[in-house]
């Protein structure tokens, strides 16, 4: 049933999309993901939850980055049961939002789970909520992965938000180091297998908009490498030009980044010759167990040289 709230609600959503030239599906998603954020934020489970992912790049890039259809969390503090995990997510759907009546109703007798393990030490579980919005309907996934590695700890922070009557969720989320060290520890463990797009492109993004300090981008990588076993080489194919001119992965790259319809579209050989610059000196320090210190400056992209490796 589509009331004043929810036809109003549309409506604005649509002004945004079209203010920020995005297609109304991928504001629509967005919407739903951003208010259940704000009921995890009221519940008592907002210290159960750390989001990471897209998601969360893609707020800290005021949504400037890649969109996500999933929300990806760190669990912490609770069983990896699926049953108890479901019990949990429905007890959060239930909350009245608080701020504003947002018209969304998130169908939680509809609720399905099912056990993912994706090289992780710990099984994670994913769960779907069917929600709707007046006559639109959408599928919220929430991937919840445990026994991660957040260095130096979660953060606080507060959710950026559609509407501006309505209130930014206080969530916590994970750091900007942790998020790159388990996506570049992917990219080392899978080499050549690597098809995952979408982990060139975060670290890429992140390298263009963060500011980084070395020591703890180091620890970062090097405690998730360490927690993973990750097996490591000197001289490491993703590094070399063979990696970046290899025909089939230059395809999957040119379609990633058309299926993103943003404003610039890096080619993949400037994507990993700006990640051969950003995390090679950090591997090999961290091959060599020598910490790393230095600041990397977003505006001139590269570390600073004023400071160099402890002795």
């Amino acid at each position: 049933m589509v009331t004043n709230v929810t036809a109003s609600v549309i409506d604005k959503l649509k002004n945004v999309a079209r203010a920020n030239k995005k297609a109304f599906n991928v504001i629509s998603i967005l919407f739903y993901q951003e208010r259940f954020l704000k009921r995890l934020s009221m519940s008592n489970y907002k210290d159960n939850f750390i989001l990471k992912g897209g998601l969360y790049l893609y707020s800290v890039t005021q949504f400037k980055s890649r969109p996500t259809r999933d929300m990806d969390f760190s669990g912490r503090r609770m069983n990896n049961d699926a049953s108890v995990l479901v019990n949990i997510v429905t007890a959060i759907c239930q909350l009245h939002p608080g701020d504003a009546e947002d018209g969304i109703v998130f169908h939680t007798d509809q609720i399905v789970s099912e056990i993912i393990k994706e090289d992780a030490e710990y099984e994670g579980v994913r769960i779907k909520i069917p929600c709707s919005l007046g006559k639109m309907r959408e599928v919220l996934q929430l991937d919840i992965g445990f026994g991660d590695v957040i260095v130096p700890s979660p953060q606080t922070t507060d959710f950026p938000v559609l509407l501006s009557s309505m209130e930014r969720p206080e969530i916590l989320v994970y750091t900007n180091d942790s998020v790159i060290a388990e996506k570049f520890e992917a990219m080392i463990s899978l080499s050549l297998a690597n098809s995952r797009m979408k982990d060139f492109f975060d670290i890429y993004t992140l390298a263009r908009t963060t500011p980084f300090e070395g020591l703890r981008l180091y620890e970062a990588v090097s405690e998730t490498f360490k927690r993973r076993a990750t097996p490591t080489e000197r001289e490491h194919v993703i590094f070399t030009a063979e990696f970046y001119r290899d025909r089939r992965r230059v395809s999957m790259w040119d379609a990633f980044i058309r299926n993103l319809y943003l404003d610039y579209s890096p080619t993949f050989q400037e994507v990993m010759e700006l990640i051969h610059t950003f995390l090679k000196p950090i591997y090999d320090h961290v091959l060599d167990e020598n910490e790393y210190f230095g600041d990397w400056d977003r505006q001139s992209l590269s570390w600073n040289s004023s400071q160099t490796a402890a002795l």
